[in-house]
């Protein structure tokens, strides 16, 4: 008899640790064998599926962990170590003990273990789930669903549940940063925060190995030398005064330079200094930004990944940017543990490795910026896990190399090169806890000797030319890379020009292959990365990638296209404000909008390429993964990917792709307002249109422009008022970058604001002169009727215009909100034929989903907040409205002798929604409303149709014949987005697909 927990079971996802005949990927067994080592009984795994079709998940995710045991009693020391090792690995979300057959408790894992008000202990009260949430889980039978789609944490109540500020990661970067700061002001700047940051890396780093101990035996790494020293531990050697001389033993013991890392001048400084703060910071008895108590035992440091080592020093070192007053680093963006690990996944996927590797050990990596290394640990531990999956396939069992096998690995696979000195090192330090993370103490004591990681692999390059320096170098020497894999900086750093960086004579030599649009500074990173590399993956901007619309853009997305293989882009811009931002950072940095480019360096085989648009949920806010559904996951035909006509597809997938891009195009077939314009001008050259005057910079020629100074200009401070018009402000400048004509200025003159308002794009006709800056555009005619038809034309047609350029802007939902710019207005279709304006209902449907909720996909999701909209449960009307427009649309095309699609059966569950559509007699189907409860017939072709958790996609259709209907069910989350009346036109699209290739 198969075992079952909640609803979780063999089928759905849940693997027993102690047989692993169900597990069905690699990533199933590398995470069973870890968390075997805590006596788990099982795994509910949640599986990924690139497709709605796909039968066998891609990779899985651990989301439950369940131990069944007799002796954890609540808040028991064993209990508390449960918590910490999961919390501190940060991969699931909740934890169940099973006690004594006879009692369920659930945690949540996503918090960690709190002080207990008024004992000096920890405590996981708090953490346990209610008695009621585990009755309404076991009640309704949604445990499966919920976390095999990853929507639990997006119900309501459980929005607070989960916080980013308790991650691991973030919680001690806080405690870290208090520290810093601590150090810094009590040494009364003896020493400097480079200093110190290599103290506290060192200090975690030690702490590290002194927590790694031998299987069944409490036998430290570090045990020798602290008897050598006479100490007990770290905290006793910082007490004591031997803070120095434990790094010195380690130093001469494991070489490598990694614990060698003060100068002189630094350890007579250190050992000078009160370390009284260090050691409360090792002790950790004191939260020094609360007072209240703090405990290292939250953590376990056995189980925390190897990438926090990275996240700490990015903190920093955008820390120490910031004490110059002149602001942090603008061309420094760090990017987030979640997001790395799913570049990774997705460029290296565990259960594929390359023959190369597999048959040599070769697959050679460069980060061509590496700055902190978290791209190229988490690589490196990747390669180990190659390693370890084709170990097991031959002996059955999880093993990873020895300590030689672990360091060749490393030496010859991993590179990366950076400008800081800084930088180089933290990644030699993580680099070095990812290869003692896979050794036993006994291999650390006994065989790791470190070679000297920064002569060849993690290089700091000698000039401000950095990588382009370096690559010009590696070219000449023929060095060739398997993978480049980073998140290349967007601007040169403080204190840098771009000449300095992007040095003629070096470009000149590298001779890269495509002009690069605007001198992009990411893609000059790109494009040397391809003389190197078989196969890149890169954070790049977005704007610039997809959405620009110059044409020295749209030439080099044509020979992007053309001349390498651009297999998947994934799509952040919706995660402006929230993938890169720190959360209580008082400028919200890192808000530019980026896209994960895929690439090989071969010509391209002329297939579609996957955009795929991710959006932002609870999960994604909270940083800990990446939902992607069915709905997001966009084919860009090639020919349209180069196509200077059709460049907008990429915005129109952005805002939820189908048939709004048909839309969109025919609308984009029609003449411009730019070609009317010009037209008129043709025939009269008193036409003027353009945007209004530039004052310029203090270093930019200036012109005088009498007809401007000291005149009443448009306010751009004031908002437009319906009842008043525009407001006035003086000019007072005396001169002008780029003054435009005086007769620009000259009545009849409609002037327009460069920003979309609810019900119209602000505007006023003026018949006097009336000077504007270049927030405005102006056209000025000889007829005043000329400019009333334009003005009526752009209001009487605001919504279609207002969509258009919503689906087209390269600004619009990109950088702005509501700004857009002259191009976009040039462009808008404009027709003295109103009737070509007329919408078919389900162009309606989609404008009106456009305006209405795809304005918000950006926009943050919490209670209250606009992004919400989307997210909130769907109404029953809001559910006939899909149902409505899904069987119409269907009907279209099968409706016939009587027969038509018409809406069934509609099951609500607490988190997700299964609405029947069938085909048959007309009025027989009778639509009916089920809460809470699933009929045998659903609960069947559920079942039926599992296929090992693919059940539990987000998005499925199941098709069935009842009672004389042909039936499709569609099986989503509540929440609204999934049953917009746009979704609707798409279920019917797929659907229609699904029913032809089937010829139905």
């Amino acid at each position: 008899m198969q075992p079952q927990i909640l609803d979780f079971s063999e089928e759905n996802g849940l693997v027993l640790c102690n047989r692993p005949d169900s597990i069905k990927n690699g990533y199933e067994r590398l995470y069973i064998s870890e968390v075997s080592k805590l006596n788990a009984y099982a795994v509910f795994f949640r599986r990924h599926f690139k497709n709605q079709e796909d039968s066998k998940a891609y990779k899985s995710e651990p989301s439950v962990c369940i131990f069944k045991v007799e002796d954890v009693p609540l808040n028991s020391q064993k209990h508390k170590d449960i918590h910490a090792a999961l919390w501190s690995e940060g991969k699931i979300d909740i934890y169940i003990i099973i006690h004594s057959n006879t009692r369920l408790d659930i945690y949540n894992v996503r918090q960690p273990a709190a002080v207990k008000k008024g004992e000096n202990g920890l405590s996981v009260d708090s953490l346990k789930f209610t008695s009621q949430a585990l009755e309404e889980l076991e009640k309704k039978q949604s445990a499966a669903h919920l976390f095999g789609t990853g929507t639990f944490w997006e119900e309501t109540e459980k929005l607070n549940s989960i916080n980013i500020d308790r991650s691991p990661y973030q919680h001690l970067i806080d405690y870290l940063m208090e520290v810093r700061v601590g150090f810094y002001e009590n040494s009364k700047n003896q020493l400097q925060l480079d200093t110190i940051d290599k103290m506290l890396v060192l200090s975690i780093l030690v702490k590290f190995l002194e927590e790694k101990k031998d299987s069944g035996t409490d036998r430290s790494t570090l045990d020798d030398i602290y008897v050598k020293l006479q100490v007990e531990n770290l905290i006793d050697a910082v007490e004591k005064g031997r803070f120095l001389a434990v790094l010195s033993a380690l130093s001469t013991e494991f070489n490598g330079k990694v614990f060698d890392q003060f100068s002189p001048e630094e350890e007579k400084q250190v050992q000078e200094t009160d370390l009284t703060l260090l050691a409360q910071f090792l002790r950790a008895d004191i939260d020094i930004a609360t007072k209240q108590l703090f405990l290292w035992e939250q953590y376990s440091f056995q189980h925390l990944p190897a990438e926090v080592i990275s996240s700490i020093y990015e903190d920093f070192i955008q820390k120490e940017a910031n004490l110059d007053g002149k602001g942090p680093e603008k061309g420094v963006v760090y990017t987030p543990i979640h997001l790395v690990n799913f570049m990774v996944d997705e460029v290296m996927p565990l259960d594929n490795p390359p023959l190369s590797f597999i048959e040599n050990g070769l697959y050679k990596i460069l980060d061509p910026t590496c700055g902190s290394g978290i791209f190229l640990v988490a690589a490196y531990k990747r390669l180990l896990q190659w390693w370890a999956i084709a170990e097991s396939e031959r002996t059955g069992e999880i093993r990873y190399p020895d300590v030689l096998t672990a360091q060749k690995i490393l030496e010859d696979n991993i590179f990366g090169v950076d400008v800081k000195k800084t930088a180089v090192l933290v990644t030699i330090f993580g680099l070095t806890t990812a290869l003692l993370d896979v050794l036993t103490p006994k291999e650390v004591w006994e065989n790791l000797k470190f070679q000297d990681l920064s002569k060849k692999n993690i290089i700091k390059w000698k000039d401000k030319t950095g990588f382009f320096g370096w690559a010009l170098d590696a070219k000449r020497n023929n060095d060739r890379f398997s993978l480049v894999l980073g998140n290349p900086p967007f601007n040169e750093e403080k204190g840098t020009t771009k000449k300095e960086v992007l040095k003629k004579e070096v470009l000149d030599s590298l001779e890269l292959r495509h002009a690069i649009p605007s001198g992009n500074f990411a893609l000059h990173f790109f494009e040397t990365s391809m003389l190197l590399a078989d196969r890149i993956c890169m954070i790049i901007p977005s704007n610039v990638l997809l959405y620009t619309k110059s044409d020295p853009a749209k030439n080099y997305r044509e020979q992007l296209f053309t001349n390498y293989y651009v297999s998947d882009i994934y799509d952040f811009t919706h995660l402006r404000e929230t993938l890169f931002v720190k959360k209580r950072s008082k400028k919200k940095l890192g808000r530019t909008p980026v896209v994960a480019l895929f690439a090989e360096n071969k010509p391209s085989e002329f297939k579609a390429i996957n955009h795929i648009v991710v959006k932002r949920t609870i999960s994604v806010d909270q940083k800990i993964r990446f939902e992607i559904d069915d709905y997001d996951r966009h084919l860009v035909k090639w020919d349209w990917a180069v196509d200077p006509d059709k460049q907008f597809v990429w915005k129109t997938n952005l805002l939820g792709g189908g048939r709004l891009f048909h839309f969109i195009y025919r609308l984009s077939l029609m003449s411009t307002l730019k070609d009317y314009i010009e037209k008129r001008q043709e025939k009269n050259p008193n036409w003027k249109y353009s945007s209004g005057y530039k004052v310029g910079g203090s270093n930019t020629k200036k012109y005088p422009a009498p007809y401007l100074t000291g005149k009443q200009t448009l306010d751009t401070k004031t908002r437009f008022s319906q009842n008043n018009g525009f407001y006035f402000v003086k000019e007072v400048n005396e001169g002008f970058e780029a003054p435009r004509p005086k007769e620009l200025y000259e009545p009849p003159l409609l002037v327009l604001a460069e920003i979309l308002g609810k019900e119209s794009i602000p505007m006023q006709l003026f018949e006097h002169p009336q000077p504007f800056n270049i927030s405005f555009i102006g056209i000025h005619a000889p007829s005043k009727l000329d400019l009333s038809t334009i003005e009526n034309y752009l209001k009487d047609n605001y919504q279609i215009l207002k969509g258009y350029m919503l689906a087209t802007s390269a600004k619009l939902l990109i950088n702005k909100e509501t700004t857009f710019v002259k191009e976009d207005l040039d462009l808008l279709p404009y027709t003295e034929k109103r009737d070509s304006l007329l919408l078919s209902n389900s162009m309606k449907f989609l404008l009106d989903d456009l305006l209405k909720y795809g304005i918000h996909l950006g926009k943050q999701i919490t209670k209250k907040s606009a992004g919400a909209i989307l997210h909130y449960p769907v109404t029953v009307p809001q559910l006939n409205e899909y149902g409505e427009v899904l069987c119409a649309e269907l009907n279209d095309i099968y409706a016939k002798n009587g027969n038509s699609w018409q809406s069934g059966k509609i099951y609500r569950m607490p988190s997700y929604t299964v609405y029947q559509i069938g085909f048959g007699v007309d009025g027989k189907l009778k639509q009916e409303f089920i809460s809470n409860e699933l009929d045998d017939t659903i609960k069947n072709l559920i079942n039926n149709n599992a296929n090992r958790g693919a059940a539990y996609k987000r998005i499925v259709r199941l098709y069935d014949h009842v009672d004389g209907f042909d039936c499709v069910y569609f099986i989503k989350p509540n929440a609204l987005r999934y049953w917009l009346k746009s979704i609707a036109l798409r279920d019917a699209d797929e659907t229609f697909v699904d029913l032809n290739n089937n010829d139905y």
